[in-house]
C-alpha cells in the first residue's frame, strides 16, 4: 500500500514501472553534463542520483532538497544541504559556475524567486540549466504541481530573469512515443470516470492520495500490459530539439552577463 502511495515525482531505476519517468530524468541529467562548470550546485538533488551522473565532471557538487537523501554515497567532492525554496539565505552571491533545477520549478510558488535567487548565486557567465514539464503534453492534472508552463509562458518566466537564455524541447524516439500512447489511453479509461471533472475543481490538497494511487496503479498496468515497452527505455531514447508544442518537457540554457 505504501508504494502507491508513493508520488513518483522524482524517481529511481530501482522500480521498473518508473522506468520512463526515470530515463527521462536521466537523459536531462546526461545532457547537462556538456554545460558544466567546476562547482555545481542542484536545487532540488530528490534521492540524489544525479548526483551520480554529475560529480565526476565536475570539481564541487552540491545538493539542496527539503531532506538530504539517506543513500548517498561519500564523496570528496560532494555534499547536500537541506534548503526550503525559494529561499537560499546561506549561500553567498556570484558563488557557482552551474545551477541545475531539474523538474523542480513547476513546484514552487515562487517561481521568479527562484529564478532570481539562481541567477543571484551563479558567477558571471554561469549557467541555469533548468527543466520542466510542457503543460500541453499533460495526460491530467497533477496536485503536485503549482502550475506548468506553456512555451510561451517559460519563455516569458526565464526572460523575466536572464536576457540570454535558449529554451529546447526534449522529445521521444519511436519507443517513447509508443509508451506515451500507451500511457495516454489508460490515463484516459480512467479520467473518463470523473464525470464531474473533479480533477479540475477540487483543491490540490484532497487530490493529491487518490492521484498517487491512480498514477502508480496506472504505471503498473501499462508496464504489465506491454512489459518490453516499459522496461526497454533508456536516456538515449530521448533527444532535444527545437521547441515545439508537442515536446515533453522544457531544457533551459541560461547564461548570467
Amino acid at each position: 500500500m505504501l508504494s502507491l502511495l508513493q508520488t513518483a515525482e522524482r524517481t529511481t531505476d530501482t522500480a521498473p514501472v518508473n522506468n520512463y519517468v526515470y530515463q527521462r530524468h536521466a537523459f536531462a541529467y546526461y545532457s547537462a553534463i556538456n554545460y558544466l562548470g567546476d562547482n555545481v550546485i542542484e536545487l532540488g538533488c530528490g534521492s540524489g542520483y544525479g548526483t551520480q551522473m554529475l560529480a565526476p565532471s565536475c570539481n564541487w557538487y552540491v545538493g539542496l532538497d527539503k531532506y538530504i537523501p539517506q543513500n548517498r554515497k561519500a564523496s570528496i567532492n560532494t555534499a547536500f544541504f537541506k534548503a526550503r525554496f525559494p529561499h537560499l539565505y546561506n549561500i553567498g552571491d556570484s558563488t557557482f559556475d552551474t545551477v541545475i533545477c531539474f523538474q523542480v520549478i513547476e513546484h514552487i510558488k515562487k517561481d521568479r524567486q527562484l529564478l532570481n535567487e539562481a541567477y543571484r548565486i551563479l558567477k558571471p557567465g554561469g549557467r541555469l540549466l533548468l527543466t520542466t514539464p510542457n503543460r500541453l503534453m499533460s495526460l491530467t492534472r497533477n496536485p503536485f504541481h503549482i502550475r506548468e508552463y506553456t512555451p510561451d509562458s517559460i519563455h516569458q518566466l526565464i526572460g523575466s530573469c536572464f536576457t540570454s537564455f535558449d529554451i529546447l524541447g526534449v522529445y521521444g524516439k519511436k519507443i517513447v512515443r509508443e509508451y506515451y500512447e500507451a500511457n495516454k489511453r489508460s490515463v484516459e479509461k480512467i479520467v473518463r470516470w470523473d464525470l464531474l471533472h473533479l480533477q479540475h475543481r477540487l483543491p490540490a490538497s484532497l487530490l493529491k492520495v487518490p492521484y498517487s494511487i491512480l498514477n502508480n496503479i496506472n504505471r503498473a498496468v501499462v508496464s504489465h500490459t506491454d512489459p518490453a515497452l516499459s522496461a526497454g527505455i533508456g536516456p538515449e531514447d530521448f533527444y532535444a530539439g527545437e521547441l515545439q508544442a508537442n515536446c515533453l518537457d522544457f531544457f533551459v540554457i541560461a547564461e548570467k552577463r
